[in-house]
Order: C-alpha cells, then sequence, then structure tokens
C-alpha cells in the first residue's frame, strides 16, 4: 500500500504519543516532534507507511535512549489477555465452529494496536464484539478453510503485543483441524507495541509452534528487508497468515497465498479495503507475481 499525504499528519502524531510513554518532559518531546517534521519533505511517498513509522521509531530512541517506549503497555496487553485465556478457550470449544471463532477472535484481538489513533475500549468489548453475529466486513473463511485443508506449510505473521494470546488460540484450534508446519513471525527489536521473541516467550506461542525473527526493526513485513531465512520460509509456505494493518500496507500486492486478517483502524487502509474503520476483515490475496 502507497503513503498518502494524510500519513505525514499521522506520522507526526503517532511520535508524539510514543516520546510522551518515554517523558513527560516537552522540552525533549518537542525535539522529537522537530526531529521528524525535520525529516518529512524529504519522504518518499512511494515507500510504504510503515517504513515512515520506522524512520520516526529510530529518532524516538535516539534522541530519548528507549528503543522501547511502549514496554510497559506491552507486559500488560501480555497478562491481561493471558489471564482470560481459559475462558476464551471455554469460550471456543463451546462454539458451533471452533475454528470462525477462535478466527473472529484474532481477527478482534488485531483491535490492541497503538500506532493509530482508533479506541478499542477493553478488553470485554473485544471479546463482545468477536462473539457477536456481527459479519465480517470481508469474510473470506470458506476459501480460508479450504485453503488450510490443501496446504502443509504455514507462515503467521504476527503483529501486536496481547493480541498475540489470541494468535496462540487460533493457532491451536488451526492444529486441531489439521497437523501442520507453522511458523510464527515476530519483529526482530521493539517498534511500537509489535510482537517480539520475548512476548512471544511470555505467552509461551514457543510451546506451541515454531517463532522465528524477520530481522528487521519496522513496525510490518517489508520483505527485501527481512532475514534470508524469512524470505525463504515465505516463498516456500503454502498459506500465509497476514495479522494487522502494518502487515497489509507492507504486502498488499506481494505474490503468495496471503489471508489477511485485520481490524481496520485507519481512514486510507479502509478506503484501500473498501470498509469502514472499525471494521474486520478476513480477506484472501492470491498473487502469482
Amino acid at each position: 500500500m502507497k503513503t498518502y499525504l494524510d500519513c505525514l499528519p499521522c506520522l507526526l502524531a503517532q511520535a508524539l504519543r510514543a516520546v510522551r510513554e518515554v517523558t513527560d518532559d516537552e522540552m525533549v518531546q518537542r525535539q522529537v516532534i522537530n526531529a521528524v517534521a525535520k525529516i518529512i519533505p524529504d519522504l518518499p511517498l512511494n515507500l510504504k507507511p510503515p517504513e515512515l513509522a520506522r524512520q520516526a521509531y529510530r529518532i524516538i530512541a535516539e534522541i530519548t535512549g528507549s528503543k522501547d517506549p511502549f514496554h510497559r503497555a506491552k507486559e500488560e496487553a501480555n497478562r491481561a489477555v493471558l489471564a482470560i485465556y481459559p475462558r476464551l478457550q471455554k469460550m471456543v470449544q463451546d462454539s458451533e465452529d471452533r475454528l470462525l471463532t477462535a478466527c473472529r477472535l484474532a481477527i478482534v484481538g488485531n483491535s490492541m494496536d497503538l500506532g493509530p489513533r482508533f479506541d478499542y475500549g477493553d478488553i470485554e468489548s473485544l471479546i463482545d464484539i468477536a462473539m457477536s453475529q456481527i459479519p465480517l466486513a470481508i469474510n473470506e473463511y470458506d476459501r480460508f478453510r479450504e485453503s488450510l485443508n490443501n496446504c502443509q506449510r504455514i507462515v503467521y505473521l504476527g503483529d501486536n503485543a496481547g493480541e498475540i494470546v489470541f494468535d496462540r488460540l487460533f493457532i491451536e484450534e488451526i492444529s486441531h483441524v489439521r497437523k501442520l508446519e507453522i511458523t510464527f513471525v515476530v519483529r526482530d527489536s521493539p517498534v511500537i507495541n509489535d510482537v517480539t521473541m520475548d512476548d512471544a516467550l511470555a505467552v509461551g506461542l514457543d510451546r506451541i509452534t515454531g517463532v522465528v525473527s524477520n530481522g528487521s526493526d519496522a513496525p510490518a513485513t517489508i520483505l527485501h528487508e527481512c532475514s534470508l531465512q524469512i524470505q525463504q520460509l515465505y516463498r516456500s509456505a503454502d498459506m500465509i497468515i497476514s495479522k494487522g494493518q502494518g502487515n497489509y500496507e507492507s504486502l498488499e500486492g506481494e505474490a503468495g497465498n496471503i489471508f489477511f486478517l485485520l481490524r481496520v483502524k485507519c481512514p486510507l487502509v479502509a478506503r484501500s479495503l473498501g470498509v469502514n474503520v472499525g471494521d474486520c476483515v478476513l480477506r484472501q490475496q492470491l498473487n502469482n507475481v
């Protein structure tokens, strides 16, 4: 997905929210905003939005010395969802279509994104949305199920802390359908509240599937920047499960059998998908180029 002019003020707003997590010193906050504003005139609009965000977070780390502004928020999110994990498991087990229920929970879990200006409420409200009869704005679950029945290797691209617990539940249900080789991919280093190896280990994801780092500090999957291992895994996968807006923005138009699972939190992403902000999406992109 391309960058639009609308992304530029959003970049400044994200930078301000992030630096306020690090310090109350308005002089430092102003220094960050000035530094991010300084690079805006030279940012090429042919970059993908997460590539712009990555530059802002590098500036924050350089000025404040903090490479993980949302560290505490990530830990709290992981703990909060882990605390209700047994309840989530029972909800899935008691449902008519266990895989679909776990899928809906995983999609709604993508609400836990601290990058966009999007108020997702609390975990209880997320569960209510997932368990409601509100249809997915784009629902290609039948294609997802068919693809699942005809594949051997899945690469699962994670997105956010807290959300990763819903991902764990979804992966467990996928494994009940078929025994597959599933590799969960995390960010190489902290950026926004995106999932890292530390988050995966904290929620026990490594105990149910393989977990690897993508070798990049972008809040997305920029394939040419990922490690050779990830590029090889991606090309050899029968199916890609792509969680979240950042991964959608970076992988739209890329080759592969990709299923985008996300809750839409940005008007530009909503326009790209033909849906509304707040909608939940399960969309297949099958591209051989």
